[in-house]
C-alpha cells in the first residue's frame, strides 16, 4: 500500500504535491503534538539535567513495565519468557537482571517474526516500513504512545541545542519529494504545519546547487537536519565557490548516517555554526544524542544500551562495540536486547563531560556492521574517513571492501584531481589496511545512493563476525 501511494504521490503535478504532503502533515501534527507528548515532553527534558540516581529509577521503571507487557502479550517473548521461568515478580523486583536472560534478538529474527512479536496489549496507530541496507522491507507496528514518545525525545534533543518549537526548519531525507527525474526547481515542498523545507537529496547536482543556496537564501531556516552526505554536498559547493550565505542557522543536526570528521568541517564553516550528530533509528532504537559541549550522551531514559566487543564480551572503555538495545521508543513492536546492527566508539574511562547532562557518554558513531572493515595485517578498522584528511580534489568517493585481501574506491574528482592526490590516497589507505591487500580506484562520474537515499560512504561486501 505504501508503494501505491507513493507512486500516486510521485505522478502528482508540484501543485498537489503540496496540498497532499500539506494534509498529511496537518494529520501528522495532530497525533504527535498532542496534550500527551506534552507530557512527556516535560518529563524527558527534566531527566536531561537529572542526577543519575533518578533517570536509572525511571529507565527501571519502564524497562519492567516494557518486559510486564511482552509477557503477557507478545506470543514472541512471552513463550521465550516462559521457557526461562520469568514471573511477574522476577520483573518487578528485577528488571535488570531479567533483561540479562533474554536472548539476543537478530535482525532475521525482528524481520520475519514481526507478527508474533507484536504487543498484542497496544493499539497500532501507524505502519512503517524500513528497507534496510539490502532494501528487503521490514514492516514496524507503532502505538500512539510510542509516537508521542519518540516525538518528545526528538523535541527534547532540539531543545537541548537550543532549537524553540516552530522553527523554521530544512530537512534532508530520502522521501521522493520530487520526481527524480524532474530538471527544474522546485526541488522542495513546504510543510506548513511544521515550518518545514523538504528538500530533495536527489537532485544535488552542480547544476541545481545554485538553486537550493538561493532557496536556503530566502527561506533562513534556523535549523538544517538530515542526511549529512547531502548537506555536505552543498556545503562543499558553497566553500569552493566563496558564496557567502545571507543567514546562519542556530544548528545543524544530522542523523540516519555515519558522520565523518572531514563532512562536520566542511558544513561548519559553510554555514557558520555548531553541526550536532545524533543516532536514531526508524526501527525505533533508543536515542543517543550531542550535547552543547560536543560530547554524545546515551538518552538513558529512552532505553537500555549494551555494548558487545569483537570478542563477543562486554566491551570496555576505549573498545570498538557492537551496539544492543533495548527500546522504550517502540511499545507496539519491542526491540528487547535487539542486535541493531551498528557500531559505537566507546569513551576513554576517565573521560566526562561538563554539560548539565549527568547520563554516560561514548566516543564516536561508527555506523553500521557494515563501515567496519578487516584486513589480516591490521585487523579490525572502524573509521576510515582520516585517509581522505587534507586531500583536496575529490568531491565524493566510497570504499567497498570486495574480500578481506581487495579494496575498490569509486571517487568523483573536480579539476584539482592530479596524480599525487592518487599515490597519497592510496598511502593513506594503506597505512589504515596494510600492505598486503590489492587495491583499485577508479574514477567514476556518478556513485548512486543506496536505500532510502542513504550515502554508503564505506562498504563490506562479505560476512565479518564482530
Amino acid at each position: 500500500m505504501a508503494g501505491i501511494k507513493e507512486k500516486i504521490y510521485n505522478n502528482m503535478p508540484y501543485p498537489f504535491k503540496f496540498i497532499l504532503l500539506n494534509i498529511k502533515g496537518y494529520l501528522n501534527s495532530k497525533q504527535r503534538y498532542n496534550k500527551e507528548f506534552e507530557g512527556y515532553l516535560k518529563e524527558h527534558i527534566q531527566l536531561w539535567d537529572a542526577d543519575i540516581e533518578t533517570v536509572t529509577r525511571f529507565q527501571d521503571k519502564r524497562l519492567a513495565m516494557l518486559l510486564s507487557e511482552v509477557l503477557e502479550h507478545s506470543e514472541w517473548y512471552g513463550d521465550i519468557m516462559k521457557k526461562l521461568n520469568i514471573t511477574e515478580e522476577d520483573i518487578q523486583n528485577s528488571p535488570k537482571e531479567v533483561l540479562s536472560k533474554m536472548p539476543i534478538l537478530k535482525k532475521s529474527e525482528r524481520k520475519n517474526e514481526v507478527e508474533r512479536l507484536v504487543n498484542k496489549k497496544r493499539e497500532t496507530a501507524m505502519v512503517g516500513h524500513t528497507s534496510g541496507t539490502s532494501g528487503s522491507p521490514t514492516i514496524d507496528y507503532i502505538d500512539r504512545d510510542s509516537i508521542n514518545i519518540s516525538f518528545a525525545l526528538w523535541k527534547r534533543f532540539h531543545h537541548v541545542i537550543g532549537i524553540q518549537p516552530k522553527s523554521r526548519q530544512v530537512r534532508f531525507s530520502g522521501r521522493l519529494i520530487v520526481d527524480t527525474t524532474t530538471k527544474k526547481p522546485p526541488f522542495w515542498v513546504y510543510n506548513y504545519f511544521e515550518r518545514q523545507l523538504l528538500m530533495s537529496t536527489y537532485h544535488l547536482t552542480d547544476a541545481n546547487l545554485e538553486h537550493y543556496i538561493k532557496k536556503l537564501n530566502s527561506f533562513r531556516p534556523e535549523l538544517l537536519d538530515g542526511y549529512p552526505s547531502a548537506i555536505y554536498i552543498i556545503s562543499k559547493y558553497i566553500n569552493q565557490n566563496g558564496i557567502q550565505l545571507t543567514f546562519t542557522p542556530k544548528a545543524i543536526a544530522v542523523t540516519a548516517e555515519t558522520l565523518y570528521d572531514y563532512q562536520r568541517e566542511e558544513i561548519q564553516k559553510a554555514f557558520g555554526c555548531h553541526v550536532y550528530n545524533q543516532y536514531a533509528s526508524s526501527e525505533g532504537s533508543p536515542f543517543i544524542t550531542e550535547c552543547v559541549e560536543g560530547n554524545l550522551h546515551l538518552n538513558l531514559d529512552s532505553g537500555v544500551f549494551e555494548f558487545i566487543n569483537t570478542k563477543g564480551e562486554p566491551a570496555q572503555p576505549g573498545e570498538i562495540a557492537k551496539l544492543v538495545v533495548t527500546s522504550f521508543i517502540n511499545y507496539k513492536t519491542p526491540l528487547i536486547r535487539y542486535d541493531i546492527g551498528d557500531t559505537v566508539l566507546l569513551s576513554p574511562a576517565d573521560k566526562e563531560c561538563p554539560c548539565v547532562c549527568n547520563m554516560p557518554i561514548i566516543e564516536k558513531i561508527i555506523g553500521r556492521e557494515d563501515d567496519i572493515l578487516w584486513t589480516e595485517e591490521k585487523g579490525y578498522v572502524g573509521r576510515m574517513d582520516t585517509a581522505y584528511k587534507g586531500l583536496h580534489g575529490i568531491v565524493k568517493s566510497q570504499i567497498i571492501q570486495e574480500s578481506p585481501d581487495k579494496i575498490v574506491v569509486n571517487l568523483i574528482p573536480d579539476q584539482g584531481y592530479n596524480e599525487s592526490i592518487q599515490d597519497q590516497l592510496l598511502k593513506n589507505l594503506k597505512d589504515r589496511l596494510g600492505e598486503q591487500i590489492e587495491y583499485k580506484i577508479c574514477v567514476v562520474e556518478d556513485i548512486p545512493l543506496g536505500p532510502n537515499g542513504k550515502f554508503d560512504a564505506v562498504k563490506r561486501n562479505f560476512e565479518l563476525q564482530l
